[in-house]
């Protein structure tokens, strides 16, 4: 395990790192934090859930939409964070 704080953004990547292949003990071996690692799961879950009207719109459209709410919602994030997180979703929803 790490010695030091892992930054959120940090630990949004190393989840999302592989997906949709599944990298649980590299997560929980890089983020010893468990209020980080809920942190984590609580942003994925608010991204699953984030309403888009779909209308004639693109999957990369889509993602560009989900990325802005994602950016206005948590500006902490760093674009590399928020990029996953779009493309997290769009996974889902392809």
């Amino acid at each position: 395990m790490t010695d030091h704080p892992v930054d959120l953004s940090d630990a949004v990547v190393l989840f999302l790192t592989g997906f949709p292949s599944r990298n649980d003990d590299e997560f929980l071996a890089g983020v010893a934090d468990e209020a980080t690692r809920d942190a984590v799961h609580a942003i994925l879950d608010e991204t699953r859930r984030i309403p888009i009207e779909w209308g004639r719109k693109t999957l990369p459209e889509i993602g560009q939409e989900v990325r802005g709410v994602v950016r206005q919602r948590h500006p902490e994030l760093t674009d590399t964070a928020v990029d996953r997180l779009g493309s997290y979703f769009t996974y889902l929803v392809k």
